[in-house]
């Protein structure tokens, strides 16, 4: 069969109907229509005038806008009805049924609203066919639709197909009239024709099915019960249409009398296995009494659902009955019509997409009404498939298994109290606690937001409850106390803040500090519930991803609170320490306790330093549980902070830097979020000589020598770190931040101040050609390893490669080797290969020193950008400009160089921020221009672009500094004159941005001194 065009339902209950465009607005700079129109009554005959007038109202009557067909509706509503029969019947007969079979625009609706209007006129209450119009009997103008919706010779088939949606439609407005039971005879006459359209064109049988369910309510028990034994009679009971019909009168008619066949009730178990059959489209083969049905046509397969499904589904959630008598019904009709009928072994691929789009309808309707029933939806076979098709992309239905998981985050979005039921089916019997990894997707995680104070100890309880006790003979312990890891994980990085996720205040559940909390106990105390207990390996796990969940949870400040108290709450039973340590450990927990009991006391400046002194302490608490080497010094020195901040003593800021770099040093998202939380909390403390602190690691080589003198003290501690990598899972590498791999291979372009990408087109060719030089080099040393291995294997094995034969000495000895000669060469062979081992092992050294020490400049850069952000008005910012210049000049990683350069172009934009903000800062003249003009000097040294940009940009951020007082204007002015006066003698060699970049700062504060604005520039 071709494909068809659906016509539209006017009462848009029906979902099989496809809507027009109803409600478009005219497009703009459309000219809008005049909707005044004239509501006298029609003339009998048509002149020009009458035409020209009925021709406007017809054409709005179809417009897609609702307000044209609304206007045009009434204007002829009201002229028709003050009209005289035989205009009347005109328009009935040439105008409106005629006009229900075309498919232009919204036809079809606007001309049904005429029509179902008039026919309450003539036939309902005011009843006019009696009084006034006595020649429009019920009978000729039910006679007039046939006869103007009937296709006549040989038409295509879609004007044939727009006939007979055309009769629907005005069939449809018999029903809405609610005028076919004032008298008996009009009924079965609109019966009959719904019944010859179902018959005759079979793709139109749900749509006439549909009209006679919305005749139901109007037509009386005892209509209804007529009309059924009807459809029961010629054999349509027995189908879709049937059950939905049956289904809405046994609703509209509780002491309804149904037939005896096919069946009194669609919902009663002794009749669900034909249900079943029925709904599963299996009609055609059935052998039973029902021989109508038996030879029946059946429909094409359509993706959009039969009503039927909405009646049953309002059915379920309309119920009175007990909630366990209801349960019971459902599971009883579910289990039997979908998960053992669409989602049987021998359903076919759109029965089954059938089922996903039934289960995805059923759990959003039971999600916002009854949402106790939604857990019965989750049977066997379906999740069976849904597994199975949502697992890999190339399945035939993986999409409608995609939707069908989505529908179930919706469904708990909607209604939070979805969450346990849900996760309850997916884990439980019929899913599998590795949901996630099962299906390929993140559905557990996405669920897990929506996890509330209110019902996060459920959550967390039965993620847990699945894995305490398990069969170690299995072999899927690990993995699923790995996957039991991550799902606490997720349940804290997603959890909402509590005061929007609960209304409880002081006493709600934190949902985070509850899945913190969880991790550390795994990690570090013995848990005596879990059968087999949990090993070391676990434990190594459940430290991992503990470390990577408190680097996320700690970009919400708010959470360093909660965070101490989750580390003073663990008990470290499963940690062996000596009796120092545990004194060190008790003594740190003391000192926490007391930094976060002042915290409460002080205000907002002095809380956040106390709250940071606290939260290193607790990472550093965790650090020497993992038996970190140098935890112990790292608590001594915290110890020796705090005594310093308390005594107001010098040297505590130096002190905390020191601390703060030795945990950035280390590769691990956790140290770097929280260090650069605790130092935003300190930046306004620092001292000068702390800043010389931050920056002398960014002096350091980058190579073996510059990571010996960064690093000659971690020795230890980088070899526990390469065990703990190599012990590494996949989940924890997927939870490294994004940075930590950008930052040494990413090929970022720096972006200027101007807006222009850093790199010139000269610039970008010569790093091309370094790289393509340095690319050539590399592959010309690795091609000479290999023809060194080569020549070694040669005169180890006395043979030769084979493109080298003409060079070979011949060889007339073909004798067999002897034991003692064969073992002899393995020995030399073995030698060979150690050889190279140590130059590959060597050289991979060297790599990884040079990437340890670009990956810790980052570090260091990530704390100065913070610095230069909240203390931009502080004349120690300034000192950061020149050491920020030597990274952008001396590295050979191109992102490093951009992230300094950004560095300085952000300090110039929080400067200009703090300067507007407070424009009584001060600085002093002589120790700026001495800065500048070091600025210059270093300018001169390297003319990249990207360099040359970042000393500009600096250059003009220190002239900003002093331009407040309109004396340096002068001497800001000579000092760029005289470098650019250098520039032009040779003396050196410069940008020519440099200084346009000058004139184009100094033209624009010109400009606001003009307009008598201070704005600074």
């Amino acid at each position: 069969m071709g494909k068809r065009k659906r016509g539209a339902n006017k009462s848009g209950s029906q979902p099989t109907q496809k809507r027009a465009k109803t409600d478009q607005s005219p497009p703009n700079g459309a000219e809008t229509t005049n909707l005044e129109l004239e509501k006298t009554p029609f003339t009998e005959t048509l002149s020009g005038e009458a035409r020209r007038r009925e021709a406007k109202v017809y054409d709005l009557l179809g417009s897609a806008d609702s307000d044209e067909r609304i206007a045009a509706a009434d204007a002829l509503i009201t002229g028709l009805l003050a009209s005289s029969e035989a205009a009347l019947e005109r328009h009935l007969d040439n105008r409106l049924f005629r006009g229900l079979a075309s498919s232009r625009n919204a036809s079809r609706v606007g001309f049904s609203l005429v029509i179902a209007e008039i026919l309450n006129q003539l036939f309902g209450p005011k009843n006019l066919a009696q009084s006034k119009y006595r020649g429009l009997t019920f009978d000729k103008v039910l006679n007039i639709l046939v006869e103007r919706t009937t296709p006549s010779g040989h038409i295509p088939g879609q004007e044939e197909r727009d006939c007979y949606f055309g009769r629907l439609f005005g069939i449809q407005c018999f029903v809405e009239s609610r005028i076919l039971f004032d008298e008996k005879s009009r009924w079965p006459k609109i019966l009959d024709l719904l019944l010859k359209m179902a018959e005759k064109k079979v793709w139109m049988r749900s749509h006439c099915g549909w009209v006679i369910v919305e005749s139901l309510p109007q037509m009386g028990q005892d209509r209804a019960e007529e009309t059924l034994q009807k459809l029961s009679d010629i054999g349509l009971g027995k189908t879709a249409e049937g059950i939905g019909i049956w289904m809405k009168a046994r609703s509209c008619y509780p002491d309804l009398k149904t037939p005896a066949k096919p069946w009194h009730d669609p919902m009663n178990p002794a009749v669900l296995s034909e249900v079943a059959r029925v709904l599963k489209d299996n009609v055609a083969q059935d052998n039973g009494e029902d021989a109508a049905i038996a030879k029946a046509k059946q429909g094409g397969w359509s993706a959009q659902l039969h009503f039927v499904w909405d009646l049953i589904l309002a059915a379920f959630i309309g119920q009175k009955e007990g909630g366990k008598q209801s349960k019971d019904q459902l599971k009883l009709f579910w289990t039997t019509v979908i998960d053992d009928g669409l989602f049987s072994k021998n359903a076919s691929d759109a029965q089954k997409f059938r089922g996903f789009v039934i289960f995805q309808k059923f759990l959003q309707g039971f999600a916002t009404e009854n949402a106790e029933l939604a857990r019965e939806l989750f049977t066997r076979n379906l999740m069976k498939c849904l597994m199975n098709q949502a697992s890999k992309e190339d399945r035939y239905l993986h999409r409608a298994a995609l939707k069908s998981l989505q529908s179930m985050e919706k469904a708990v979005q909607a209604s939070p109290e979805l969450l346990l039921p849900i996760l309850r089916e997916l884990l439980g019997k019929h899913g599998a606690y590795g949901f996630d990894q099962r299906t390929n997707t993140k559905t557990i995680e996405n669920l897990l937001q929506w996890a509330t104070p209110d019902n996060a100890k459920s959550v967390l309880k039965l993620l847990r409850d699945p894995i305490i006790i398990m069969n170690d003979a299995t072999g899927e312990v690990e993995k699923f106390r790995q996957v039991y890891a991550g799902y606490v994980s997720k349940l804290a990085t997603q959890a909402k803040p509590a005061s929007e996720a609960s209304s409880h205040g002081d006493k709600a559940t934190n949902v985070a500090e509850l899945g913190v909390k969880e991790l550390a106990a795994c990690a570090y105390s013995i848990q005596p519930q879990f059968k087999p207990d949990l090993s070391e390996k676990s434990r190594e796990a459940f430290r991992r991803i503990l470390a990577s969940t408190i680097g996320k949870v700690m970009r919400r400040r708010a959470d360093a609170e909660y965070l101490c108290n989750a580390v003073i709450s663990v008990e470290p039973t499963a940690v062996n320490m000596s009796d120092e340590i545990r004194t060190e450990q008790e003594s740190a927990l003391k000192a926490m306790r007391k930094l976060l009991k002042a915290s409460k006391k002080s205000d907002s400046k002095n809380a956040g330093a106390s709250v940071g002194l606290a939260l290193l302490y607790a990472i550093t608490v965790l650090q020497l549980y993992d038996g970190a080497p140098d935890a112990i010094s790292i608590l001594q020195d915290l110890e020796r902070c705090s005594e310093k901040m308390k005594s107001k003593e010098g040297g505590s800021s130096e002190l905390l830097v020191e601390i703060l770099l030795s945990l950035v040093s280390r590769q691990s998202p956790m140290m770097r979020q929280i260090s650069e939380q605790v130092f935003e909390a300190f930046t306004s403390q620092i001292s000068p000589e702390a800043l010389e602190l931050l920056t002398e690691p960014l002096l350091a080589e980058e190579n073996e020598k510059g990571y010996q003198a960064l690093f000659e003290n971690l020795e230890d501690e980088d070899a526990d770190m390469e065990d703990a990598e190599g012990s590494g899972s996949e989940e924890e590498t997927e939870d490294i931040d994004e940075d930590e791999i950008s930052e040494i291979g990413s090929d970022v372009e720096f972006i200027t101040l101007n807006g222009v990408e850093g790199g010139a087109d000269g610039e970008d060719e010569d790093e091309d050609e370094d790289e393509e030089d340095a690319d050539d080099e590399q592959a010309e040393a690795d091609a000479q390893e290999l023809a060194d291995l080569d020549d070694a294997l040669a005169k180890v094995l006395k043979s030769h490669r084979l493109d080298k034969d003409k060079d070979a000495e011949s060889s007339d000895n073909d004798s067999d080797m002897t034991d003692s000669e064969m073992m002899a060469l393995d020995e030399k062979l073995v030698e060979v290969f150690k050889q190279r081992a140590k130059k590959t092992g060597k050289k991979k050294e060297k790599k990884d020193a040079k990437e340890s020490v670009i990956m810790f400049k980052h570090r260091v850069i990530d704390l100065i950008a913070l610095y230069l952000k909240h203390e931009a008005a502080n004349p120690l910012a300034f000192n950061l400009l020149l050491p920020l210049l030597d990274v952008v000049r001396t590295t050979t990683a191109k992102p490093l160089a951009n992230k300094a350069g950004v560095a300085i172009e952000n300090f110039s934009k929080a400067f200009k921020k703090a300067r507007a903000a407070n424009s009584e800062v001060k600085f002093d003249a002589e120790t700026q221009f001495a800065l500048m003009r070091e600025i210059h000097q270093q300018a001169a040294k390297d003319m990249s672009h990207a360099y040359g940009r970042a000393a500009s940009a600096a250059s003009l951020l220190v002239a900003s500094s002093l331009f407040s007082d309109k004396e340096n204007i002068d001497d800001i002015n000579a000092l760029y004159a005289k470098t650019f006066a250098e520039c032009q003698k040779g003396a050196i060699k410069m940008q020519g941005f440099f200084f346009t970049d000058w004139v184009n700062w100094g033209m624009g504060h010109a400009a606001n001194a003009n307009t008598g604005t201070n704005g600074q520039t």
